[in-house]
């Protein structure tokens, strides 16, 4: 036991513990700085409170991409058909 104590002492010599924790302790400062000139920055941005008219039949109108996926109007259901038909004439 005391040959493998004494191996892992020369692996890792006791001055690299120091160096990383110092390392450790400027990763943490140069975050910190970081993080506060960050959120200084966002202060000075302001979000607009844009409000848009709801439209109720935002899904049933022509191009919109939910009437295309549910296939609720004319031109998507006779889309789906020419597709479909399409397909399988390959």
């Amino acid at each position: 036991m005391a040959g493998n104590s004494m191996s892992f002492g020369i692996i890792f010599p006791s001055p690299y513990v120091i160096e990383v924790s110092r390392l450790r302790q400027q990763l943490d400062e140069a975050h910190f700085a970081w993080t506060v000139a960050w959120k200084r920055q966002q202060q000075a941005f302001v979000i607009e409170n844009i409000r848009f008219m709801h439209d109720p039949h935002w899904n049933k109108r022509v191009f919109s991409l939910q009437a295309a996926r549910d296939g609720k109007t004319w031109v998507w259901q006779a889309t789906q058909i020419i597709v479909t038909f399409g397909g399988l004439s390959v």
